[in-house]
């Protein structure tokens, strides 16, 4: 029987919906962000673009509300002063926040066994703070967030860790996961607790438990392999 050390070299994580179930956290953070400076109604408004816009970071909302849907410059002082309101939101509910289905014991089969990191939209610092303030620093070697893009961090780590591309896989619940593992060239497991969610493309392998995510991944990763050593035989010409 294959093993899941077998097959990949690495697998990253997204954190917020993925690892721990804060993604309505940081929803209602964006709807109080505004609230009180420009009422209810502007408030949804905002907590809409986010629900558009989600895996994102911070910074690219908060310059959008502050110019496009504001009309007006954001400074560097306006921008830090938003993202400050909005961490100080966020933060302990996040380390709060209880764990996505199968996650405790996922990690207690794997940590150690294959190499697991996180990437995500949140700054890296708060980041870095919620998972050791979770207690889950030992789980993961590495631990990467904004301002950096997906891609750029899965990239980050490919080279950091020596992982092989087609040895390594993203598991993530948005499209930006999916779109920042395909422009890094990895593969790509979607995790979905709503089945009847249909984010993801319908050849997109998606799991809505953590128990089922092992053999999603080696069966996924099989099928990444072989795509990928089909695409290198194709005839450059």
């Amino acid at each position: 029987m294959t093993s899941l050390a077998n097959v990949v070299d690495l697998i990253v994580f997204d954190f917020d919906g993925t690892i721990c179930e804060s993604a309505d956290v940081k929803t209602d953070a964006f709807y109080r962000l505004y609230l009180d400076e420009r009422g209810p109604e502007f408030a949804t408004a905002v907590r809409d673009y986010h629900l558009e816009h989600v895996g994102i970071s911070r910074f690219d909302k908060i310059v959008h509300v502050e110019e496009t849907m504001l009309g007006r410059q954001c400074t560097d002082e306006r921008l830090h002063l938003m993202a400050g309101r909005f961490g100080s939101l966020v933060t302990d509910a996040v380390i709060a926040a209880p764990y996505c289905d199968g996650v405790p014991d996922f990690l207690d089969t794997f940590a150690g066994v294959v190499p697991m990191v996180i990437a995500s939209a949140t700054p890296t610092d708060e980041l870095r703070h919620i998972v050791a303030a979770r207690g889950l620093g030992s789980s993961f070697e590495a631990v990467e967030g904004s301002p950096s893009s997906k891609a750029e961090i899965i990239n980050g780590f490919l080279v950091r860790r020596g992982a092989q591309a087609s040895r390594t896989v993203v598991v993530g619940d948005q499209l930006s996961d999916l779109n920042g593992a395909r422009a890094a060239g990895v593969g790509f497991v979607g995790f979905r607790p709503q089945t009847n969610d249909r984010l993801f493309e319908n050849d997109v392998p998606v799991v809505a438990h953590f128990d089922q995510l092992g053999s999603a991944i080696i069966s996924a990763m099989s099928r990444f392999a072989e795509h990928s050593l089909t695409t290198d035989r194709r005839d450059p010409t």
